[in-house]
């Protein structure tokens, strides 16, 4: 576990998670829609939430563990992988400082020197690797001090595989706040993009007691992978269905969410001292 810290300033900050990106048969025209708008979002910043790479999944990559024979074709099979995400990364470059970290998804391919793929994206990119799970604390700063703090909790499939309904996705979005406490919880893997919201109290920890509201933010953050393709299907040529065709799953919801955040003086208590932070959420 590798959590980081990022410092934003006071006022309005955006952030915008990216969840399987699936490179290089994901949308690349969205993804360099995705570059645009992150370049130009105010104090922008963003999480990889996972599956960069439209890699192998796990099953495939346990199996291939078993054969330990052919070093040479494992050589080869890395190489065209590290071409795809040096492809990648030339995607992503113009917005690398904007990237605050790369998570681990289940697609990802695991090199001969035991590095993933979203490791080496991070390598090439300059920015943090953090593991399955992202821990990441927003210090908003004014005049050299903290006036305001907020964390995200970043995983890719939350420990489960969500469900084909939206109940049971939400459902996995809540289990994340049982185990960590936060106040942006995002996940990915389930090819869903939604956001929601729920207010929690609390009481202040110095001076006269005083209600305070806090909201907690969950996010689906969608994808860039389309579940299903109108094609003709040849009856003497293989066909290779989509995993979502073969499931019967929802279409894909591409896209992904932005959450913008007001860090601000609370109203109403002049000379407080106290800050608040407004989130508003925007597909």
């Amino acid at each position: 576990m590798n959590p980081i810290s990022i410092d934003l300033p006071i006022g309005k900050s955006t952030f915008i998670p990216a969840g399987c990106v699936h490179w290089p048969v994901g949308q690349k025209s969205l993804l360099k829609q995705w570059v645009k708008e992150l370049q130009e979002a105010e104090n922008g910043f963003s999480i990889l939430m996972g599956d960069s790479l439209d890699a192998a999944r796990t099953h495939y990559r346990n199996h291939l563990k078993v054969y330990k024979d052919d070093e040479n074709s494992q050589l080869q099979l890395d190489e065209w992988h590290k071409k795809d995400v040096r492809e990648l990364a030339e995607i992503l470059k113009p917005v690398a400082h904007k990237i605050k970290g790369i998570i681990l998804g289940n697609h990802y391919w695991t090199y001969s020197t035991g590095i993933n793929s979203e490791q080496y994206l991070a390598e090439l990119l300059g920015v943090p690797y953090l593991g399955p799970l992202g821990l990441v604390r927003l210090n908003f700063r004014q005049n050299g001090k903290t006036r305001a703090q907020a964390t995200i909790y970043a995983h890719h499939s939350g420990g489960s595989n969500g469900g084909r309904t939206t109940g049971g996705d939400v459902a996995a979005l809540e289990r994340a706040e049982l185990s960590f406490d936060a106040d942006i919880y995002v996940l990915s893997h389930t090819h869903k993009r939604y956001a929601t919201r729920a207010p929690v109290m609390r009481l202040t920890g110095k001076g006269t007691p005083r209600i305070r509201e806090r909201t907690r933010i969950f996010i689906r953050s969608g994808a860039f992978l389309k579940g299903f393709a109108e094609e003709v299907i040849s009856k003497t040529q293989p066909h290779f269905p989509s995993y979502a065709e073969k499931a019967a799953y929802r279409p894909t919801d591409l896209g992904w969410v932005t959450l913008h955040i007001n860090c601000r003086a609370r109203q109403n208590e002049v000379g407080s001292g106290e800050y608040e932070l407004e989130y508003k959420v925007e597909y």
